[in-house]
């Protein structure tokens, strides 16, 4: 309907500026760090990257931390009420770090960037907005709107961090926060609320009530899983094709067809999912793709192949992006309106914890 299209497009937009935000700090932070902050003589190589490491780190973890109480806060006050006091905080911690020049100060701003864990009630919103039988589709909506931020963040990274430095990327997150802002106001529709439900409901029980659903924790733990294997594929991948002697400028080529075709694969199983109604047997066949890449990627290994290694990572991301929209659309039909956003809370933690 218009109005869902309307709820897609603008909490689409909201992440994707949130996560092309994250994404543009990934490959030039540690370098810009050590570059555009002032640094006291006494600190060795291997403190200054301790520190570094530690303001990069800071930012995920206090993400983590709070995407549980984030989503729980939206189910007593409202949705919109807390992705406002999100986008706050964190357009607030982006000013503290446009403006730092110790690596003390920079930790504090990443802190209060971290805060801002507006996820879990981003998905929770998009639930209360559409229709159990499209709600696959708009998540996959959502996940293709965070794949093109990765694909154009990473193309861009470079550039910006040659031209307007560490500080200058902090002030143009800010500025694409602020945007954020404007979509929540102008364009995301009001949902419905049941605060005279919740009042009388602490976040103890809320959360007692989630957790005591075993579907709900098997979906969690398959967050988990999913997010495991991502960061893992993510970290090795690179390293492994950089040995067989392609350079880190070259691995776009590699990077950007995978994206499409992941985003090709997101629709066609979300179409599929709620015009069929076919969870089981979809999932069924992500999980197939994940262990055939595991084959190809012990395939290559042995032989040498790294050819092998690209189509395992090709496996494994068409999988992922199978279960990327399914998951959450699961958990917003399975929980109850009462604690929605305290049911996708625990599940994002269990992504970010993987991640971690």
């Amino acid at each position: 309907s218009t109005f869902e299209k309307k709820s897609i497009f603008g909490l689409s937009g909201i992440l994707f500026f949130r996560m092309f935000s994250i994404f543009i700090l990934l490959p030039v932070f540690s370098v810009l760090a050590m570059e555009n902050l002032a640094w006291e003589e006494q600190y060795t190589l291997q403190k200054k990257l301790s520190l570094i490491g530690l303001s990069f780190g800071v930012y995920g973890l206090t993400q983590c931390l709070l995407q549980i109480p984030f989503g729980m806060l939206s189910d007593h006050i409202g949705r919109k009420k807390v992705i406002v006091i999100g986008l706050c905080l964190f357009i607030i911690g982006n000013i503290f770090a446009a403006i730092s020049e110790s690596i003390y100060f920079l930790i504090f701003a990443r802190f209060i960037q971290g805060t801002g864990a507006i996820s879990s009630t981003v998905f929770a919103l998009i639930a209360d907005l559409t229709r159990p039988s499209v709600r696959t589709r708009a998540n996959a909506a959502i996940g293709i709107s965070i794949g093109i931020a990765f694909a154009l963040a990473f193309a861009l990274s470079s550039v910006l961090g040659e031209s307007i430095g560490l500080h200058g990327i902090f002030w143009l997150i800010s500025f694409l926060s602020v945007i954020s802002l404007i979509l929540l106001f102008k364009i995301v529709p009001n949902p419905g609320n049941n605060l005279k439900q919740l009042r009388s409901i602490s976040f103890w029980k809320m959360f007692k009530i989630v957790w005591e659903v075993p579907s709900l924790r098997t979906i969690s733990w398959g967050g988990f899983v999913c997010g495991l294997g991502l960061s893992s594929t993510f970290f090795m991948i690179p390293i492994i094709l950089f040995q067989y002697g392609i350079d880190r400028a070259e691995m776009w080529k590699i990077y950007l067809p995978m994206l499409l075709i992941g985003a090709i694969v997101m629709i066609l199983s979300s179409f599929i999912v709620d015009l069929k109604n076919c969870f089981k047997e979809v999932m069924l066949f992500g999980i197939i793709l994940m262990l055939l890449s595991l084959v190809f990627m012990g395939f290559g290994k042995q032989h040498g192949l790294v050819s092998m290694f690209i189509v395992a990572l090709y496996l494994f991301f068409m999988g992922f992006n199978i279960f990327e929209p399914i998951l959450p659309s699961l958990v917003s039909k399975i929980s109850t309106n009462e604690t929605k956003g305290t049911a996708v809370g625990v599940y994002n933690f269990a992504q970010f914890l993987a991640i971690l």
